[in-house]
């Protein structure tokens, strides 16, 4: 299956009249049909789901993070989602992006979140969380944490439980849950800022980096920074950390500097963004 993504097409490429070729159909019908955006809300049944469930463990130098491994929980699942992974599809655009596995750069940003000085002052998002790793070790450490992935389902059955099974009932105070395209992001969120916005797995496309660098200098405070996750190239896909930061140069929003590396298995690294000064 091709990897095709979802892009915005512009009031002026609108205007212009010609025939839209096959593959400008073809977009056109994702743009038309991104999830819509909702907001998830932790509810009782989801204090308990964790509890039917064999748990991993992420053990990290001060903390343990407990979470659900896709495999169990897609047994739950129903639809298109659910097609998906019987087929062992990670990625299906418009139907589902890869929410229900734990990829490595969760695990390597979640270790490098658990060094960084972090409080309940603290205003954080991750994007595209699937079990919301990163996003839990900042929550552990006082953060409040608004968490977003593609699918409902995603955070119904995985995130949601997984902030239950590491931060109790603190999860209604300290988190909340959104689901949906990019896209409808931003409408939703309104004038709401933070201090650092955490990204892992997600820059596999680079139709998608327009669309982030927009998140990212619309939500991000003056002087937060971004930590993205990635590896450093997606082989037959096209993406990769190198080609993300010549965007960010291209864009000349953000500075960006590599701040972790590791060869273990395919190479990949962190990268933080800071508003140019």
């Amino acid at each position: 299956m091709p990897f095709l993504f979802n892009f915005e097409v512009s009031e002026a490429e609108n205007a212009v009249a010609h025939t839209p070729t096959e593959e400008e159909h073809l977009h056109n019908e994702l743009v038309k049909s991104v999830a819509e955006f909702e907001e998830v809300k932790p509810r009782l049944h989801h204090e308990h789901v964790h509890e039917e469930f064999e748990k991993r463990a992420l053990d990290l130098v001060t903390m343990k993070i407990e979470f659900l491994a896709g495999g169990q929980v897609e047994t739950l699942l129903e639809g298109k989602v659910s097609d998906a992974l019987r087929e062992n599809l990670d990625i299906i655009p418009s139907v589902y992006e890869g929410g229900m596995k734990v990829w490595e750069g969760s695990v390597d940003l979640a270790k490098y979140v658990e060094n960084l000085t972090v409080s309940s002052d603290t205003a954080a998002l991750e994007l595209g969380c699937g079990a919301g790793l990163p996003g839990l070790v900042a929550a552990l450490r006082g953060a409040k944490v608004d968490f977003q992935d593609y699918n409902a389902e995603v955070l119904q059955l995985m995130t949601v439980p997984n902030a239950f099974a590491n931060l109790g009932r603190s999860t209604y105070e300290q988190c909340r849950f959104f689901a949906g395209d990019w896209s409808k992001l931003l409408c939703h969120l309104k004038e709401k800022s933070y201090d650092l916005i955490l990204t892992s797995e997600t820059i596999y496309n680079p139709v998608n980096y327009d669309q982030l660098l927009r998140i990212f200098a619309r939500c991000l405070k003056t002087k937060g920074k971004v930590l993205l996750a990635a590896k450093t190239c997606y082989f037959g896909v096209g993406g990769g950390t190198r080609e993300f930061e010549d965007q960010v140069a291209k864009d000349g929003t953000f500075q960006s500097q590599v701040v972790f590396v590791t060869d273990a298995g395919v190479q990949r690294e962190i990268l933080e963004l800071r508003h140019k000064v």
